[in-house]
């Protein structure tokens, strides 16, 4: 994306752009993102998100050193969609890629991809003649093949990044294909110096069981509880659309010897006024008691204060 915005490949309406300054002052953006290959229909939808944020304040490195130092001196955040179709269909992997970009191809390195899994990938590069393993090495450009973000909290990656120098703190929320198959992901961008004059507000019911399987005291049960989260808050009308949502943290506890409870995705996201539905998965041993408890607690990314829990009752 930065490279075609570079070259003005591309229509000023298909990138929201927004800036460190503009996050501060209305608070958390939210917005849905399509896969970059597929060109944005008359206006509508968008490629990807670009954050200015001026001066790179991140600490100095050495990149004859430290092969993860990236040098310094980045303009910009952008946030796009990779899927594995059209001129991507090479790619290793489909997610959101985060990286750093200059204004200017001048100076190497222009861009610089966020790794969602920073750790060595242990890839495989040749054998050597006496049938030993060579591994790529840490700063090989190929370290990236898993480097994407993808939404939920078993995606293989992680689903979020903060920047602590430059006060910024990234979401990857959920995934979504159209009726053709393109790829799209609802994304976060947030300042951590936000001003947060929006009052927030969150409403939870209480948890609906609904069974999946299961029959016979001595049968594994598995079974989902589901809960409507509501947005309560009361933004101020002038904000800008992208700026009328909160992103919501997502924690469970379990009571019942036997039971256990995951949550497929840790992060929900609501508009203003939007309820939503959040699953938590819910399962027994064999030996399980028959009855249980979950808890589901939801926390507002913008104003820790604002945290909400309601029960969901089990029974096998």
């Amino acid at each position: 994306m930065g490279d075609k915005m570079r070259i003005n490949l591309v229509n000023n309406a298909s990138v929201l752009r927004t800036s460190k300054e503009e996050l501060s002052e209305h608070g958390l953006l939210v917005a849905e993102i399509t896969a970059r290959v597929v060109h944005p229909e008359d206006g509508n939808g968008l490629m990807g998100v670009h954050v200015v944020i001026g001066d790179d304040l991140s600490p100095a490195c050495n990149q004859t050193i430290e092969p993860l130092c990236d040098g310094g001196g980045f303009n910009n955040y952008d946030l796009e969609v990779v899927d594995r179709m059209g001129s991507d269909s090479f790619q290793p992997d489909h997610g959101v890629m985060i990286s750093k970009t200059k204004d200017s191809d001048s100076r190497a390195p222009f861009q610089w991809t966020i790794d969602a899994n920073p750790q060595d990938i242990r890839l495989i590069d040749f054998y050597r003649a006496n049938g030993t393993a060579k591994y790529i090495t840490i700063g090989d450009y190929r370290q990236l093949a898993d480097a994407l973000f993808h939404a939920g909290t078993r995606s293989g990656s992680e689903y979020e990044y903060v920047d602590e120098a430059n006060s910024l703190h990234f979401y990857v929320i959920s995934p979504s294909r159209d009726a053709d198959g393109v790829l799209s992901y609802t994304v976060g961008v947030r300042s951590l110096d936000a001003a947060n004059e929006t009052e927030r507000s969150v409403k939870l019911n209480k948890g609906k069981l609904n069974k999946v399987t299961g029959s016979g005291k001595d049968d594994k049960f598995v079974a989902t509880c589901t809960f409507d989260l509501k947005n309560n808050a009361k933004g101020k009308k002038s904000a800008p659309e992208y700026f009328r949502s909160d992103v919501y943290r997502l924690s469970t506890e379990v009571e019942g010897n036997g039971w256990t409870a995951e949550l497929p995705n840790a992060l929900a996201t609501a508009e203003e006024g939007e309820t939503v539905t959040v699953t938590v998965a819910v399962g027994t041993e064999s030996d399980a008691v028959k009855q249980g408890k979950v808890w589901l607690t939801a926390t507002s990314e913008s104003d820790e204060g604002v945290s909400v829990t309601k029960e969901c009752k089990l029974r096998k």
